[in-house]
């Protein structure tokens, strides 16, 4: 039996026993992985406070016959704050659930920890809007994914592009006018303008520490907005209930303000 130390956030809590429940972790070191933890489920035991989800910590695995249990968990973050605002706890889900999707087992995914905990730190201390923080994430994601949409040329003939543009999340990337023409799904090409490609451009480039270190006007950021949810979608192929739970929790708010 060999003991690894891994360092990492609680994407999932699913319980197994009255006492034992499965952890997925994101790590910094070893991608995705699902550990066994005797006892969490006990308001007694010192390992349920670190193995709820949101919860950034130092762990100690132990590993038999390809199964991970963890031995020992020390609490670095528990993004506490979070938790007691229900729209940033929802769009936070919406961050673990779309990370546990594309996070990769038994590789380091320290990239996609680091965006993960960002935007957590983001939205537990009210940096920047909710909806800016989302679009950063889901754009960042892409990039780290490897299908960031491309903003320099026209992503189907590569021509250069002035100003007149679409957006296009199925081909992933901005289309120029005559391909706009040409398009076999024009029902979804998406409204496009010079300071959405600019900030397109900063987001999916800059230093990770620097994510939100950007202006653009509110015309353009509900552009870049929907175009970043929408090449989300396209990626994964499908939606996120958590997502749809954010939307209505934000319409509820919105009605009764």
């Amino acid at each position: 039996m060999t003991a690894d130390k891994l360092t990492g956030i609680v994407l999932r809590n699913t319980p197994l026993n009255d006492s034992t429940s499965l952890l997925t972790l994101l790590t910094a070191e070893r991608g995705k992985k699902t550990v066994t933890c005797h006892g969490a489920r006990k308001l007694t035991s010192r390992m349920m406070p670190a193995t709820q989800p949101f919860c950034f910590c130092q762990f100690v695995v132990s590993e038999k016959n390809n199964r991970l249990t963890l031995r020992e968990a020390s609490l670095v973050e528990s993004f506490f704050d979070l938790r007691c605002d229900p729209l940033d706890c929802a769009l936070g889900s919406y961050f673990l659930e779309t990370a546990a999707e594309c996070a990769r087992e038994n590789e380091e995914e320290g990239e996609l920890l680091q965006l993960l905990l960002n935007c957590l730190y983001a939205l537990c201390h009210k940096l920047t809007q909710r909806e800016r923080i989302k679009t950063v994430y889901e754009l960042r994601l892409l990039g780290i994914e490897g299908s960031g949409p491309a903003f320099d040329d026209c992503v189907l003939c590569g021509r250069a592009i002035g100003k007149d543009c679409a957006f296009d999340p199925l081909e992933g990337g901005i289309v120029c006018p005559s391909c706009q023409k040409e398009s076999e799904h024009p029902a979804l090409l998406l409204p496009f303008d010079g300071g959405a490609r600019e900030a397109l451009s900063y987001i999916l480039t800059c230093p990770s520490k620097k994510l939100f270190s950007f202006t653009l006007g509110q015309g353009s950021f509900l552009k870049l907005q929907k175009a970043a949810e929408k090449s989300l979608q396209c990626f994964f192929e499908h939606s996120f209930d958590s997502l749809d739970f954010y939307k209505n929790i934000a319409g509820d708010f919105k009605n009764f303000m």
